[in-house]
């Protein structure tokens, strides 16, 4: 606990000298995006998180400061071991996602989000909540691919509910790894210009398809 609070306070003072530098809302999360896509651990994922913090405070208004607030806070609640705080991390993640919906609720990438939060709160009890949520999560998915049924990462989060679902409760590798074949097409088309349009999941579901041939 002591490190990951060290990590966080090292993080705040090197956020603090960067952002006096970098003064523009993606020249930051760009920043605070490729510190958390590197980190190695929870407490390394958690200094980074709290860069998003920041940016939300100071962006408050901003869909994308917001935005990756929430999904710092959910990517890192599947890697933390502990129930109650993946909990109350998705808790956090879930305030930023009110006020996405409030700044722009007609946006795939919105639903997107429900979706990928909803699914960690589903991991961190699989057996108690999949019945749960589980028609939340489908409905958020579709929902997206109304808007727009060519972001990559409604097929990406798909196929990782289904990697994770047993094949005898209809999941498996064979059905998941159909979706992440199509959203690899998808991923490999898409405008990765700028951190403001969120481009995540491609190297992950790069991963899952080689699990998927294992």
């Amino acid at each position: 606990m002591k490190s990951t609070i060290r990590l966080m306070m090292a993080a705040l003072m090197l956020f603090a000298i960067s952002a006096g530098q970098a003064q523009t809302l993606e020249q930051t999360l760009t920043k605070a995006f490729e510190r958390f896509d590197t980190a190695r651990n929870v407490g390394e994922m958690m200094a980074a998180s709290s860069q998003f913090d920041l940016a939300a405070s100071k962006w408050s208004n901003e869909y994308a400061a917001n935005y990756y607030a929430a999904y710092s806070k959910a990517i890192t609640s599947f890697l933390e071991p502990d129930k109650k705080r993946k909990d109350l991390l998705i808790d956090e993640a879930n305030k930023y996602l009110d006020k996405v919906k409030a700044i722009d609720d007609k946006r795939d990438e919105t639903y997107v989000l429900e979706a990928l939060l909803i699914n960690a709160r589903i991991a961190v009890d699989g057996a108690s909540r999949g019945m749960k949520y589980g028609g939340d999560f489908s409905k958020a998915l579709e929902k997206a691919k109304s808007i727009n049924p060519d972001n990559p990462r409604i097929y990406y989060l798909k196929a990782n509910s289904l990697f994770y679902t047993p094949a005898a409760f209809g999941g498996g590798k064979k059905k998941a790894k159909e979706y992440y074949e199509k959203a690899k097409l998808l991923f490999a088309k898409e405008d990765k210009s700028s951190v403001l349009k969120p481009n995540w999941g491609a190297a992950r579901c790069d991963d899952y398809l080689k699990q998927c041939d294992e």
